[in-house]
């Protein structure tokens, strides 16, 4: 039997034990993350200014963005879900991907803020800082809890085949690297080396513009219905193997959040009407084997 719970898709244990379907697990998800991250947020920001360390409040400015994003997702996760309606018959589901395209784009914009920043302090020198010891202690205890944060959130996504919450996840992930770096910077400064916390801030930015341009990329191919193209030709191969195909005129394949869509048009070798059923039956089977859950709509015509 599969590890996920039949009617909520949640792993098994997980969903019984909550008493929630795919929708308020994600919410529930998404809702302690906003709080979470209006918490570390301030902290940062709070150290950071009585530091004067770019690379703390570099890293709480992300988190002001961080905030927005977090609370679009949770606006976003409560739409996607819902199911059809004269309004929406399909494409619901992408609203999590316009929502982690929005995060990307606000991800780089913020790090081309910090990347300026941190030149202009590397040109015009760094000013000494004063740093004490709970400082160190603060940035840690940040950068443990975004890890534990990316641990929870992408373990929803996963669960919940959620866009939205994938790319939270992988944010949380770069703002626990980055908090650990402008840790190192403020170790730095606090043995006389101000520059340390530039050249962290300078390791901040470089992670948040590989997060904005690997959720982007993600994003954009979800809204574009695009795939790897090796699966779509592992899906054809399986396709043209049927004895019974003679030709594929159309294949047709999107990914939505927890499975795939495909349009099929073949030409096929039948002599009777339980051959349609059969055919489309052994289609299904062999498709679902490459790309796992799939919606399948079939056209075929006789050879």
């Amino acid at each position: 039997m599969s590890d996920l719970n039949a009617n909520s898709g949640l792993p098994r244990g997980l969903g019984t034990w909550l008493g929630m379907g795919n929708r308020a697990y994600k919410l529930m998800v998404a809702i302690g993350s906003l709080i979470t991250t209006i918490v570390l947020t301030l902290g940062k920001l709070i150290v950071g200014v009585l530091s004067g360390s770019l690379a703390l409040v570099a890293d709480a400015m992300q988190g002001l963005i961080d905030i927005i994003v977090t609370s679009v997702t949770v606006v976003v996760v409560s739409l996607s879900d819902r199911g059809s309606d004269p309004a929406w018959t399909c494409g619901r589901e992408k609203l999590e991907a316009f929502a982690a395209l929005a995060e990307a784009v606000l991800l780089g914009i913020i790090a081309v803020f910090i990347w300026h920043l941190a030149g202009l302090k590397l040109v015009h020198g760094t000013p000494p800082m004063q740093i004490e010891a709970w400082y160190l202690g603060a940035a840690a205890f940040a950068a443990c809890a975004d890890f534990i944060r990316h641990l929870v959130v992408k373990r929803a996504a996963r669960a919940t085949g959620s866009m939205a919450l994938e790319a939270n996840a992988a944010h949380f992930l770069t703002d626990s690297l980055g908090t650990v770096l402008v840790t190192l910077g403020l170790i730095g400064a606090w043995y006389g080396l101000p520059v340390a916390d530039t050249v962290a801030a300078i390791g901040v930015a470089g992670m948040l513009s590989y997060t904005s341009l690997t959720v982007g990329r993600r994003a954009l191919g979800m809204l574009l219905d695009r795939i790897d193209p090796e699966l779509s030709l592992s899906v054809l191969e399986v396709i043209e193997a049927m004895p019974e195909v003679v030709a594929v005129e159309k294949l047709r394949i999107r990914r939505l959040p927890e499975h795939h869509s495909v349009d099929l048009v073949v030409v096929a070798r039948m002599t009777e009407l339980q051959d349609i059923a059969r055919i489309e039956t052994c289609l299904q089977t062999r498709i679902e084997q490459v790309l796992g859950k799939t919606d399948l709509c079939a056209a075929m015509r006789p050879a």
